[in-house]
């Protein structure tokens, strides 16, 4: 039981290794359906998996008659390093998606265009709103409620390890989906798929330890989602729907969910392992 004593200073309300893997079987399995039964749909209406995560987190909380205690510890406990950690993390997401920007022309892998308008952003983010309370109904359910639920039981280093896998096969059946369809003209959809996965798991780490610093709050790691799906497309693309941004080039390479993410973040990743260790 490794943060147990902490969990219960923070007033979570904290879940049996059974009520993870649940948690973590429910959220795969019913997104796989949902992207398979309305496949024919628009991806703003596939993009209703992001609320998944937190509805079945809130949902085995009201089965465990914790409900209030769990939206107390979401609403009433974050302190005043969340606001913070908020403006913290958004930095980290547009610098990190610089450097990938960077990065991208150096090599060669991607060019500067020079037309006004960048269609990449997705239409479900286009509203801010909206495209907030998406970010969030994926950070109650995997930062504010999956990890610290992990590290209850696990070191933080395997904590954000599992978190990350399963945040990154919560994305494969989309991904498989939008990969393959013909509108979308993807060259190497399995290459498109594999390092997708990889940058949610790598990425993971970074946003657990936001999640960490912050105590858990819901507020900065969903600042730092809400960011990177703002500028990540903007600048590098949309590898899920292969449209350039700012940048041209191949989305499996120069998109900040491609190599050159996984690469990029890799790097942070490892600066937080060894702190962590």
């Amino acid at each position: 039981m490794y943060m147990m004593t902490t969990m219960k200073s923070l007033n979570f309300p904290s879940p049996s290794l059974t009520d993870i893997w649940l948690h973590i079987i429910l959220t795969l399995v019913v997104t796989t359906l949902w992207v398979y039964i309305y496949r024919h749909r628009s991806f703003a209406f596939l993009a209703s998996v992001m609320f998944f995560p937190s509805i079945f987190a809130i949902g085995i909380q009201i089965y465990h008659s914790s409900f209030i205690r769990y939206i107390s510890f979401l609403l009433f406990y974050p302190q005043w390093s969340t606001f913070y950690w908020s403006i913290l993390s958004s930095l980290l997401a547009i610098i990190t998606v610089i450097i990938c920007c960077l990065m991208n022309y150096m090599i060669g892998w991607g060019q500067f265009r020079e037309q006004e308008t960048f269609p990449a952003i997705h239409e479900h983010n286009r509203n801010l709103i909206f495209g907030w309370l998406r970010a969030l109904g994926e950070e109650i359910g995997w930062r504010s409620y999956l990890l610290p639920g992990l590290l209850i039981y696990f070191h933080p280093i395997i904590a954000l390890n599992i978190s990350g896998l399963v945040w990154g096969l919560y994305h494969v059946p989309v991904m498989i989906l939008l990969s393959y369809h013909p509108q979308s003209k993807v060259q190497y959809p399995i290459r498109t798929i594999i390092v997708q996965c990889l940058s949610c798991w790598i990425s993971a780490f970074v946003y657990g330890w936001i999640g960490i610093q912050c105590q858990f709050s819901m507020i900065p790691p969903t600042m730092m989602h809400f960011v990177w799906n703002r500028i990540n497309p903007l600048l590098l693309g949309s590898i899920y729907t292969n449209t350039p941004g700012w940048m041209n080039g191949e989305q499996w390479k120069i998109n900040g969910e491609g190599l050159i993410g996984c690469i990029v973040e890799l790097f942070i990743a490892i600066i937080i392992i060894i702190q962590l260790y």
